[in-house]
């Protein structure tokens, strides 16, 4: 196995808590204390995500982000632009010609054209946006996932795994459990009757279910609090105090929110979102099929009715839950199979 192999993770910023941006730092600490070189990849100089703690190395290159941008634009490369890209290259990262450039799904697809002599693996978090962007017409011409220098994809979850080995049957695809922060989202048993939820996705499916809840009488006694601008610390200390967690996840490779707010001990009821159904059980929490918002308020009203009957009923699940969830989404998984998968990745590419 060669170790000695630098691997560039490419990472945009975000001012919100994304789960995306957070499992590309955990990938690359995970592999640097198992002796790898690895590095997230910022687009700008003194830039990196502050909304959760995490000490990784990092690299900056405003160029391969301008050509990144270029690419996914199809934008044409005037005068004006190359020399702004010949600007840009001069106060950016070099990266070595028998690197890997390790690249999320979102970028398009003609990815692989940006630095092409660049051995690359996918990063694909969310597989239901692999082909976006993708012009309907094109038929024949290669992608980022048929590219000779495609070496792999990484993903989160068993859907994810499914579709992305149907969809490319010659590309190695291989799944990573992701792991929950112990001491962030740790169980509490001690709960306010407070309802908690993430209003990013699903805008709309949100009111609807928020408003008829309020219409119907709710009663006051129970607080909505929306998760939102926060930072992680904020987010794991919201979810513990919280009795319910309601999920609208959309179409997640994994859909982190619900598994950590179920690690928090919330009784969580919602969307499972494909990529949640591995972690989604009717032993400690209602599903709802998506978008059926008749059914997830008429879900919420009897979780609170049977709350206030017995409150040790659902309490008790919630620690169901989050035994469940930090026994299979540990950090000790998560390092393990970032090693494998990469042990794998690595020993293809020797042969």
């Amino acid at each position: 196995m060669n170790t000695l192999r630098k691997i560039y993770f490419i990472c945009p910023n975000n001012k919100f808590a994304a789960g995306g941006v957070k499992h590309i730092y955990h990938q690359v600490a995970m592999l640097k204390a198992q002796g790898y070189h690895a590095v997230v990849l910022h687009k700008k100089h003194r830039k990196k995500e502050n909304w959760f703690n995490l000490e990784v190395p990092i690299a900056y290159s405003p160029y391969l982000f301008k050509q990144i941008k270029y690419n996914y634009r199809k934008q044409k490369i005037t005068v004006f632009k190359r020399i702004l890209l010949f600007l840009l290259k001069k106060v950016s990262y070099n990266l070595e010609p028998e690197s890997i450039l390790v690249i999320p799904e979102i970028y398009g697809p003609d990815i692989h054209h940006v630095e092409p002599e660049i051995e690359k693996v996918i990063f694909n978090q969310n597989c239901y946006y692999t082909f976006d962007h993708f012009p309907l017409e094109r038929q024949s011409e290669t992608n980022p996932y048929q590219s000779q220098k495609t070496l792999a994809t990484i993903v989160a979850s068993d859907n994810a795994k499914k579709y992305l080995e149907y969809t490319f049957p010659n590309l190695p695809v291989y799944k990573i459990r992701l792991g929950v922060d112990p001491d962030l989202f740790s169980y509490s048993g001690h709960k306010k009757k407070q309802i908690c939820y993430m209003p990013r996705k699903l805008k709309e499916d949100v009111a609807q279910v928020i408003n008829i809840l309020r219409i119907h009488g709710v009663d006051r006694s129970w607080k909505f609090v929306s998760i939102e601008n926060k930072s992680e610390t904020e987010v794991g200390l919201i979810m513990k105090e919280s009795m319910l967690f309601l999920s609208f996840n959309h179409r997640e490779g994994f859909g982190l929110p619900p598994m950590e707010a179920m690690a928090a001990g919330c009784y969580v009821i919602g969307y499972p979102g494909q990529g949640g159904e591995e972690y989604f059980n009717n032993s400690y929490s209602s599903p709802i099929k998506d978008g059926n918002i008749l059914d997830f308020v008429k879900e919420i009203e009897r979780i609170i009715h049977l709350y206030e009957i017995d409150p040790k009923d659902i309490i008790n699940k919630g620690k169901m839950a989050s035994d469940f969830i930090h026994n299979k989404y540990s950090f000790e998984n998560e390092k393990e199979d970032v090693g494998n998968v990469w042990k794998k990745i690595l020993a293809e590419k020797k042969s």
